[in-house]
This record gives structure tokens, C-alpha cells and sequence, in this order.
């Protein structure tokens, strides 16, 4: 990636690598002056090395998940820009007759053949690029999609590119190499022969000396394969022929004419894109004479691989806040307990003459240590992580031929993700070091607990109109600004405002803290139709998210910690009666009780965890239901199927009566769309991003049974919006991706092209005028969008919707590319598939199932939800780390109360027993709290969404069987890690902890 948030990532590199060496460097000047602190600092490092070995693996996590996030970017933008390499190779613009600007996505339907470029106009153009400084290159080409049989093989594949160029052109545009590394030229083939890609070789099943039979345009034509080669540039990342210009134009009847004149700049496969602008600016004069575009492929290809990228970097960075913030809590826990241990040598420290600042700094360096040896540990383990994570996905897609992983790692995510870890560590541990610095020196050497801090009348006062004031700021915030995150930050900010003022009036720290708890969780749980009503129009992201669920952890914590005496009555009204298990449960609750803020850490450490499993599987669960569907997936038909542009089918139902190995009986209805790249804008809009046109024939306007998220005013039903679309030229539809949303929760962006004036979760809009314009002839189409597509729907529909007899204007561009086919109810969709692409394929048909897109989809949604679950369940392991941390140290710290234990007649079964409980107590309350309220918040996330039109049959559906798995192995991971500890605690000998000091 080049970007990271709007950053260069070098340039971050740099920035973040020069404050981790000022950091240490300012660190290390400290030790070399305070020598003896230094080596009391680090000393225990080498004492206790399990310890130090779990407290490094805990450290690591944080780190880990933020190298793992870059990771993912870097493998990702990589494997994007590997395809626009791969698919471009030197060349950096293509000047041709219609634009290529298309949406980001996938989907289906390709454009109708452009026209071709006379030789006339193919050499003023090229003479005119050749005569520019910052060009290298240039060629004519030809890059188009035909049909292949391989005679020899039986094989046959229905979309291979047809790549042809002038062999006396193709200097700087890379070389043409055979598999075993021999460097061949297009010079070498004779009329009937070609090169053969090695994709395209292996679809085919074919090999040197095979016979390939071509159809193009109604024609067809046979080629002797020459050899396998290797070669970027092709016009696609997929199979390719590769032959002359001369055997390409007689194949396709175009005489002298090229489809494109391929553009090379200075500089190599990337660095050649930086100097597209000064190309484009230079040439477009010449091509805007000639009626042509020049389209800047190469940098808009990387562009979108780097977006691509960040966009993944981005969620996965948000959701993996929740887990960095678990591994910040637990690297204050560890600092904290690390101080309750060392309570009394502190305190005889500072009787002696000791300053708070030597504390802090002797805590620093062992700190630091830590950092140091966690942030190399986790960049590097993350970085692993993040290949693991790509290759689960790929899994998944393999065999859709979608995507082919590329996996690249680059340095500046290792230092960006080392040096955020050892900050981001090493700003906590001043944190945690500084408030552990603040002991009274007599209740420390004599081991009491620390005394209450009095504060004024005055003091809680301020407090009061501090927190309100800061409060009602945010809100302000959200009514100007319509934004979600200001109004629960100052909600409750405001209802926090309620500790000091019960504190002022003479309130118990219980009733303080419950009343300010219970009010931030049913502030952050309120359903978001409340909020609505409150600031209308509000705006809400995945950061509300985040936010809502720190804050519903904050305040259930508080809650609990101060209410934990309740459930100690309840266990034992159950277990009281037991003489054996009474002592033992009373015991292990007693501890957590007495130390509110350690147990009050992990509570909210395993229940910030558990809230963010439980609310990414639900709600992305639940829409993986909805869309898993068989009716709202298909639009009422059973099979989608695309023919290339060259070779398009005009009157579908008579090609039907007509075809071999179809029996027409298994189809009992088709419809037909038009596909045309276009560029687009809403009339008063200043640019014309690219799009895509579709024009929908009567049979599917009148039988379809997509729905709708939103219509325009006037129109009651779906069903009278495909109604009038069909029987009034210039209406129109859009998906729901060209709608600004209010609730955006990772929609993904397939355009530039925008609706603006409403959003899509309003009730109705205003008929919208859109323009349209056919990048090839010129010609403006003037539109009236009256609905939006719902989000079930499939991205087969993306683009903006009209009749066919409003696209006809456009000629033959307007012919249909796209086709639907209904099957009879004893027919099987994936049986007719295939028999329409051996029929067709002449014509280049590719058919597929909706049944097959179905579970291809859902199947590849599914695998990312569980990488998601397995990404956030890392959480978990923090939390499992951080009771490991608090069992071992609670034997050290509480070894004297063993002793005594034991001695008032506690057996060893019991005192081990009484850490397990204790460890098992922690883990189910931050368990059950933290599901009960992402279940909560997901009811309210689904209950949203399912309240827009077209998403009623969304319903809250949480994965129990993988939840109950993840949270089953968590306790019994819980109940491992304590088991050691525990054992070892009750071996102690009571003498021996009696004189423990």
C-alpha cells in the first residue's frame, strides 16, 4: 500500500521509526544515568522468565493485530496491482473510441464492440504520442473476447482475449517468453498460428502443435498453437491468444482498422503511471479531435488496487480496536499487579529517601523491555497472521476464478507495526507507572491498603460542571453535525456527570457507581429509532460500533464491580449448604471482591471481547441469511448468462428453437438486457464518472421480482415501478450502491457516480433527472430515476436500469449482452447452464446457475465472517493471557493468606480449587455480560436494517453453534491457564508461607 488513512505509509514509516529511536535513545540516556535504577528495572526479567514469557505474549497481541491489519492491506493491494500489471504490462494509456471507465466491482455484462480506429486516425494519434517526451512506446492493438475450442483437447473455454499487436511496435512493451525462459517474438508466427498463455493453455488443456478453433464475429477461424508463453499486457489477466495485427483484423473483418493505441511511458511497469497526466494533457487535444478518449488504465488501476487495500486495512484496523484496547487493559493490569507485588519494597524505597520519579522510571525500564522484545514478536507474528487470514480466503475462491492471490509483505508495514506497538505500549506503561508511583508510604511498608483520596466539596463541584459541560458540547456537536458518535459520547458523558453529583449530595460509592453504570448502558442500548427521533437525519457509521461498545463495557463494569457482594449471596444460597464447598466458593470470591480494580480490568478486558464476537457474527450472520436466498438472489429466474460483444444474439428465442443439445422445454421464459459503459451524472452535477447502462426488455421489467429500497413519490408498490419503467421511455432505476446512506456499515463503493438529495433509508424521494452519456457515439440519453434497487439484491444489476426502448437511440450498442432464462420445475439450472454454453458458444456464452452464484457468494461471505471471528477472537487470547498473568502473580502476592489457609485446616484440593473458581468466576461473568449485551446491540443493528424496504425477511440469526465453540474452548483455556498456578499454590507448604515476607 502507498496510503495508510490519507498517509504515505513511507513517509508514516519514517515518522513513526524516528520517534521509536528518539523514545529509546531518550530512554537509554536515562539508564546510562541511572545505572542502579536501570538494573533494578530489568533484573526480574531474567528472575522470572515464565512470567516474563507470558507477559510478552500478552504485549505481543496488540502489535500483532495492528501488523496483521497491515498485513492483510499489503496482500490485498498487492494482489490488485499484480492483476493490473499482469493485465497492462508496459502500457500506461489506451486512446480508443469508447472510454473503459467501469465500475470497481465485478459484474455482469460486458459492452457492446467499439469502433475501430482508422488507420488514419491510429497514425495521428500515434505520430502525435510519439512526438511527447515522457512517452516510450507505441503501438496499435487489438484486445478482444472470442470463443476457443481446442480440436485436439475436446476442451473448450468461452471468453479467451484475442491480443494483437504489430510485431514492429511491440519494442517497450515488454517481452514475449516461453515457459522455459526462451524469448520469442510475434515476428515468429506464421498467419495461422499464435501464442498461447499459460492460463489459457491450462483451460484448454492444450499444448505446442494443438489445433485451436477460434469464433469471432461470426466467423471462425483455426490457429496452430507455437508455443506457451508468458506476457503482460495482454488487456487481461486471464487466458490469452496472441497474434499479429494483420491475422486479428482478417480474423475479425475490420480490414486495416485497431481496436486501441497502446500507450508506454518512460519509467517501468509503475513508475511509467506517474507521468500519465502530462501524457494525457499533451495528447488530448489530438484524440479530442477524432471524437476519441484516452483513459489513464494503468494509474487508475493502481489507484484502485491501493484503495483496495485501505479499505481492507480500514476495517480491519476498526474492528481490531476492540482487541488493542483488551491488550492495552491488560498491559495496565500487568504494571499494576507488578506494583501490588512489589508494594512493600516500594514503600521501604521511598522511607529511605527514594523519589516518586525514580519509581516511575525503574518501571519504565522494565517496561520498556518488555515492549521491546512483545512489538518484534507481534509485528512479526502478525505479518504471518495476515497470510493466513489471505489464504483462508482464497480457499474459498477458488474455483470462481475471481481472484488470484498474490502474497507480498513489504518492510514498511514491519516497521510502521513495530513502532505503533513498542508507542502505543510504552505510552501505557507511562501511564500505569506513573498512577502506581502514587502510594502512601506507610500503609505500604506495612501492607495495608491504600487510604481513600478525600476530595473537597469544591473539587467534586467542578467535576460536576466540568463533565456537563464537556457533555452538552458533544451534543451540540451531534445536532450540527448529524453525527452519531458526538451524541452517545455526550449522553454519556452527561449521565457520568451523575458520580460526582451523588458523591457531592452525600451518595455510597455503590449507589454512585450503579446509578452512572445503568445509565450509560440503557443510554448506548437505546434502539437506534430513539436516537433518530432525538437528531433528525442522523448519520451513523461502524465507528458508532466501537464507541458504543467501549462504552457499554465501562458501564456494565462499573455495575458489576460494585455489585459483585450480590452474586456471592446468590452462589452461596446454592453452594451454603455444602460444609465442603461453602468455605471454598467464599474464598475464591472474597479475593475479587477486595481488589475492585484488577478484577474490574479483566471483567471488561474478556467482556470487550466477547461483546465485539457476538456482535460481528450476529449481525453479518444475519444478513448472510438474507441474502442466502433463493427468490430474492434470483429475481425470478434460474440462470444468468453473458455473450461476447463481437458475436451477440439478437432474438434469443428463436436461437433457442434452433440450437443443438437444448431441450426448449427446460426453458420456459428468457429476458434480455442491454450493457452498455457509459459515463453518468445527476443533471447540475460538474463531472461525468464512468458507469453502466443497462436496457431491460418487457419480459423483465414484467416478471422480475427485485425489489426495492426506496421509490419515488408516487408509486405505491415495486411492482409499479417496473411497470412504468417498461412503458415509459426515459425512467429509471438505480442499484443501491449510488445512494448516500445515513447507516453506513461497510457498504462498499462501486463508483464515483453519486445520487445526492436523499438518502436510502428515507421513505420516498423526488424523481431524480440523471444524464447519461454514450462515451462513443456522444449521444446524451436525459433520465428520471424513480427507484433504488434493494441490497439483496445482486451486484449483476449494478448500474443504472431503463427500458430497452430508451437505450435504442444508441444503436447497435443497445443490443442485448445479457440474458435471463426461467427453467421449468423438473429441470436442473446447472445442467441448463451448460448445455447453453456448448450451444452458443460461438457466440462466447458464459452461463451460470443462479443456484451456483448463490452459494459462491454466500460461501465466500461465510469464510470472511469466520476470519473476521478468528481475527477479533484473538481478543480472547489476551484475555486468557491476562488471567494467566493474574494467577501466577496472585500465588507470589497472596502467598501468606495460603499459609494461613492452610493452616486453619484448608487441604490442598481446596486452596487450588478456590484459584479455578475464582479464574472460572471472572471468565463467566465477562462472558455472559458481554453476550447479553451484543445480542443487545445486534437486535438493534438488525431490527434498523430489516425496517427499509426489500430487507424484510432480515432477521437476528447468531452463529450459536461457532459462538458456543469459541466461548467453550475460552473457559477451558480459562481453566488451563489457572491450572498451574493453582497447583502450585496448593503444594505450598503452610510454614513456609507463613514466613513469607
Amino acid at each position: 500500500m502507498r496510503e495508510l488513512f490519507g498517509v504515505p505509509v513511507s513517509a508514516l514509516a519514517v515518522v513513526l521509526g524516528l520517534l521509536v529511536v528518539i523514545t529509546l535513545a531518550a530512554v537509554a540516556a536515562l539508564a546510562v544515568r541511572s545505572r542502579v535504577l536501570f538494573k533494578l528495572g530489568i533484573r526480574n526479567m531474567a528472575r522470572r522468565r515464565g512470567r516474563t514469557a507470558i507477559i510478552v505474549g500478552g504485549l505481543m497481541l496488540g502489535t500483532m493485530i495492528i501488523a496483521s491489519a497491515l498485513g492483510f492491506g499489503d496482500i490485498i493491494s498487492h494482489t490488485v496491482r499484480t492483476s493490473v500489471i499482469t493485465t497492462y504490462g508496459q502500457t500506461d494509456e489506451l486512446v480508443s473510441a469508447r472510454s473503459t471507465d467501469q465500475p470497481d466491482i465485478i459484474t455482469l455484462g460486458q459492452g457492446a464492440a467499439a469502433r475501430y480506429l482508422t488507420a488514419a486516425e491510429a497514425a495521428r494519434v500515434m505520430s502525435a504520442a510519439r512526438q511527447l517526451p515522457a512517452v516510450d512506446a507505441v503501438a496499435p492493438a487489438i484486445s478482444e473476447p472470442v470463443a476457443v475450442r481446442n480440436a485436439t483437447s475436446r476442451a473448450s473455454e468461452p471468453h479467451v482475449t484475442l491480443f494483437a499487436t504489430d510485431p514492429a511496435s511491440t519494442t517497450g512493451f515488454g517481452r514475449i517468453r516461453t515457459t522455459s525462459g526462451h524469448e520469442v517474438s510475434l515476428r515468429d508466427l506464421a498467419p495461422a498460428e499464435t501464442f498461447l498463455s499459460k492460463d489459457a493453455a491450462d483451460d484448454l488443456a492444450a499444448g505446442p502443435g494443438d489445433q485451436l478453433v477460434v469464433f469471432a464475429a461470426g466467423r471462425q477461424q483455426r490457429l496452430t498453437v507455437r508455443q506457451i508463453v508468458q506476457y503482460d499486457g495482454t488487456g487481461t489477466d486471464g487466458g490469452a491468444l496472441l497474434v499479429q495485427l494483420r491475422s486479428a483484423q482478417q480474423l475479425l473483418g475490420v480490414g486495416a482498422g485497431v481496436q486501441q493505441i497502446l500507450i508506454s511511458n518512460k519509467g517501468d511497469e509503475v513508475s511509467g503511471a506517474d507521468r500519465t497526466a502530462e501524457v494525457v494533457t499533451a495528447l488530448q487535444p489530438t484524440a479530442a479531435a477524432l471524437g476519441l478518449h484516452i483513459d489513464p488504465v494503468k494509474q487508475d488501476g493502481l489507484d484502485q488496487a491501493d484503495k483496495q487495500g485501505a479499505s481492507f486495512l480500514s476495517m480491519f484496523s476498526t474492528m481490531g480496536t476492540f482487541t488493542v484496547s483488551a491488550g492495552v487493559l491488560l498491559i495496565f493490569l500487568v504494571f499494576v499487579m507488578l506494583a501490588a507485588e512489589r508494594r512493600g519494597e516500594m514503600g521501604t524505597a521511598r522511607a529511605i529517601g527514594t523519589q516518586r520519579r525514580h519509581l516511575v522510571e525503574m518501571f519504565v525500564f522494565e517496561g520498556v523491555a518488555y515492549d521491546l522484545l512483545a512489538a518484534v514478536v507481534g509485528a512479526v507474528l502478525g505479518l504471518g497472521l495476515s497470510v493466513g487470514m489471505v489464504r483462508a480466503i482464497a480457499s474459498a475462491l477458488t474455483g470462481t476464478g475471481t481472484v488470484t492471490i498474490r502474497y507480498h509483505l513489504t518492510l514498511t508495514s514491519l516497521i510502521v507495526s513495530f513502532a505503533l506497538g513498542v508507542l502505543l505500549t510504552l505510552a501505557v506503561v507511562l501511564i500505569a507507572s506513573w498512577r502506581v508511583s502514587r502510594l502512601n508510604i506507610v500503609a505500604a511498608v506495612r501492607n495495608l491498603p491504600q487510604p481513600p483520596k478525600r476530595r473537597r466539596r469544591r473539587s467534586w463541584g467542578l467535576h460536576v460542571a466540568w463533565t456537563l459541560g464537556l457533555g452538552t458540547t458533544f451534543i451540540a456537536l451531534a445536532y450540527s453535525g448529524k453525527s452519531a458518535e458526538p451524541l452517545l459520547a455526550g449522553g454519556t458523558l452527561v449521565i457520568l456527570a451523575l458520580v460526582p453529583l451523588i458523591r457531592l449530595l452525600g451518595g455510597s460509592e455503590r449507589l454512585t457507581y450503579t446509578v452512572a453504570g445503568l445509565g450509560v448502558l440503557v443510554w448506548n442500548l437505546l434502539p437506534f429509532w430513539v436516537y433518530e427521533g432525538l437528531v433528525p437525519g442522523l448519520k451513523m457509521g461502524f465507528s458508532v460500533f466501537v464507541l458504543s461498545g467501549l462504552l457499554l463495557v465501562a458501564g456494565a463494569t462499573m455495575v458489576v464491580v460494585y455489585n459483585a457482594d450480590t452474586l456471592l449471596t446468590a452462589l452461596m444460597w446454592v453452594f451454603g449448604r455444602s460444609r465442603h464447598a461453602a468455605p471454598v466458593v467464599r474464598t475464591a470470591i472474597a479475593q475479587p471482591l477486595r481488589t475492585r480494580f484488577r478484577t474490574g480490568a479483566t471483567i471488561g478486558l474478556f467482556m470487550l471481547v466477547v461483546f465485539t464476537l457476538v456482535v460481528g457474527s450476529a449481525t453479518s450472520g444475519s444478513f448472510v441469511a438474507a441474502y442466502n436466498d433463493k427468490e430474492t438472489f434470483g429475481g425470478g429466474y434460474d440462470v444468468t448468462a453473458q455473450t461476447s460483444p463481437l458475436s451477440p444474439i439478437k432474438d434469443m428465442d428463436q436461437a433457442l428453437s434452433v440450437a443443438q443439445g437444448i431441450d426448449r422445454a427446460d426453458i420456459v421464459a428468457t429476458a434480455g438486457q442491454s450493457y452498455l459503459p457509459v459515463q453518468a451524472r445527476q443533471a447540475g452535477q460538474a463531472t461525468f464518472p464512468g458507469y453502466v447502462l443497462r436496457g431491460l426488455d418487457d419480459e423483465f421489467t414484467h416478471t422480475t421480482t427485485y425489489g426495492f429500497a426506496i421509490r419515488a413519490a408516487g408509486y405505491g408498490s415495486d411492482r409499479e415501478v417496473w411497470d412504468a419503467l417498461a412503458a415509459h421511455p426515459g425512467l429509471a432505476v438505480v442499484d443501491a450502491y449510488s445512494v448516500p446512506r445515513r447507516d453506513n456499515f461497510g457498504a462498499p463503493t462501486v463508483s464515483d457516480f453519486r445520487l445526492e438529495g436523499f438518502y436510502l433509508e428515507d421513505k420516498s424521494f423526488q424523481p431524480v433527472p440523471v444524464e447519461v452519456r454514450d462515451t462513443q457515439s456522444g449521444k446524451t440519453l436525459r433520465l428520471t430515476v424513480i427507484g433504488v434497487l434493494s441490497d439483496t439484491v445482486p451486484l449483476a444489476m449494478v448500474g443504472i436500469s431503463t427500458s430497452q426502448r430508451t437505450v435504442a437511440p444508441l444503436g447497435v450498442a443497445a443490443t442485448p449482452s445479457v440474458w435471463y432464462f426461467r427453467t421449468a420445475p423438473d429441470a436442473d439450472p446447472v445442467v441448463v447452464a451448460r448445455q447453453l454454453e456448448s450451444a452458443f458458444l460461438d457466440n462466447g456464452m458464459q452461463a451460470t446457475a443462479q443456484t451456483e452464484a448463490q452459494q459462491d457468494a454466500v460461501g465466500a461471505s461465510l469464510t470472511f465472517q469466520y476470519l473476521v471471528l478468528g481475527f477479533l477472537g484473538l481478543g480472547l487470547v489476551i484475555g486468557v493471557a491476562a488471567l494467566g498473568v493474574i494467577s501466577a502473580r496472585s500465588v507470589v502476592e497472596r502467598r501468606r493468606q495460603i499459609g494461613v489457609l492452610r493452616a486453619i485446616g484448608f487441604q490442598a484440593r481446596m486452596v487450588q480449587l478456590t484459584f479455578l473458581i475464582e479464574s472460572l468466576f471472572i471468565t463467566m461473568i465477562g462472558v455472559v455480560i458481554g453476550t447479553a449485551l451484543g445480542l443487545i446491540v445486534a437486535a438493534n443493528v438488525i431490527a434498523d436494517a430489516a425496517g427499509q424496504p426489500g430487507m424484510e425477511n432480515l432477521h437476528l440469526k447468531p452463529p450459536w453453534t461457532a459462538l458456543a465453540i469459541i466461548f467453550a474452548v475460552v473457559v477451558l483455556s480459562s481453566i488451563i491457564t489457572t491450572w498451574l498456578p493453582s497447583l502450585k499454590a496448593s503444594r505450598t507448604y503452610p510454614a513456609t508461607a507463613l514466613r513469607y515476607e
